[in-house]
């Protein structure tokens, strides 16, 4: 089943579609003079839908666009066991070649103590390696290889140190069906991993290794980004109890906003469906005191095609902001309940947040 809602962005989603379908634009937003790698342009989901992206291949690096903002990422986020301690785990690989650089990320909440830190670092381009044929990444204390399957990370920094394998357990989500989608006018290229099983070890300042088990989400997305400076997101995923995934994109300037959601049932079937603007219903405000940037710490997400009503509230501590002086970005671990397909439902999910929130009046 293939279901999109009828709102500006699933039209949106469907015509890009079949524009890119009809004109076999190879995958990764190649560059018209750039050889296309030795693979189909689209590959098909379980229900018969082309997509324009490759799970495997892509994981490789792509050719950058001429855009300041545009962007090669991949990223998970973990909810495992340690020490008899919930742990919230974030890793961030982000080039973005034409404006910051090449940027490693690494971040750790204790959900039960509310002990948390982050580190992220600048990588010069002579000592960071992405191959374009694969996942095979390294940088100073970073090897990231693997495939679609199953995937090695290993990670050093000042104050700890992860050693963890993720093992895909269910189907790809391809963000708006295929795979790709407007970002606020722009073409952006997104997929997931939503249910890896994560075993490895990690260490924190004590020194002390503790076996980590648990789950992952994998987000791989690369392309622009406007540069419009009143640019706001929202990102959230939910693993519900019964086997579906869902990623919502929350999307705003000062002129236009996009509220979304796409979801992948267990038999791999996807559905694109209109989200009540989460912007709307944020509250219980926190200031940052590194960039002074205001984030909401609850929401109440209502998605009316799946007759779901949520709410998602941080977790461990509201201050999980990744920032580099006045620039920061929330990355934190949370929980939800609520009611989806009316059935009663709850879990653990990340938010992620860009831009500086104020409360609505």
């Amino acid at each position: 089943m293939q279901r999109i809602i009828g709102t500006k962005l699933g039209a949106a989603v469907a015509l890009l579609a079949v524009l890119l379908a009809l004109t076999i634009v190879p995958t990764g937003a190649q560059a018209a003079d750039e050889a296309p790698r030795a693979r189909p342009a689209t590959t098909a989901t379980s229900n018969g839908v082309p997509t324009m992206v490759d799970p495997n291949a892509d994981l490789g690096a792509h050719t950058v666009g001429p855009e300041t903002r545009w962007a090669d990422s991949i990223y998970f986020t973990s909810e495992v066991k340690a020490g008899g301690h919930d742990i919230g785990l974030l890793v961030h690989v982000n080039k973005v070649p034409n404006g910051f650089g090449r940027l490693v990320s690494f971040a750790v909440t204790d959900v039960t103590t509310g002990w948390y830190k982050n580190y992220m670092v600048g990588v010069d381009e002579e000592d960071f390696h992405w191959s374009t044929t694969g996942l095979d990444i390294s940088a100073p204390g970073l090897k990231w290889t693997g495939n679609a399957e199953k995937q090695s990370v290993s990670l050093d920094v000042p104050w700890g140190s992860l050693d963890v394998t993720l093992k895909a357990q269910s189907p790809v989500l391809y963000y708006g069906g295929n795979g790709v989608f407007p970002l606020l006018g722009a073409t952006n290229y997104q997929y997931a991993f939503p249910n890896m099983r994560t075993t490895g070890t990690l260490t924190l300042e004590d020194g002390k290794a503790q076996r980590v088990t648990g789950q992952s989400w994998l987000d791989r997305q690369w392309g622009p980004t406007t540069d419009d400076p009143s640019l706001q997101w929202t990102w959230m995923n939910l693993n519900l109890p019964n086997g579906d995934a869902v990623a919502i994109w929350d999307t705003l300037t000062d002129t236009d906003e996009e509220s979304w959601a796409t979801v992948v049932h267990r038999d791999g079937s996807h559905e694109v469906v209109a989200v009540e603007p989460v912007a709307n219903s944020a509250d219980r405000f926190w200031t940052s005191p590194v960039s002074g940037n205001k984030y909401p710490t609850r929401w109440r997400v209502n998605i009316p095609a799946l007759n779901a009503h949520l709410t998602v509230t941080l977790t461990g501590t509201n201050d999980q902001e990744m920032a580099r002086g006045e620039n920061g970005r929330l990355e934190a671990t949370a929980a939800f309940t609520g009611t989806y397909e009316g059935k009663k439902v709850s879990g653990k999910n990340y938010v992620e947040m860009i831009g500086d929130w104020k409360p609505k009046s």
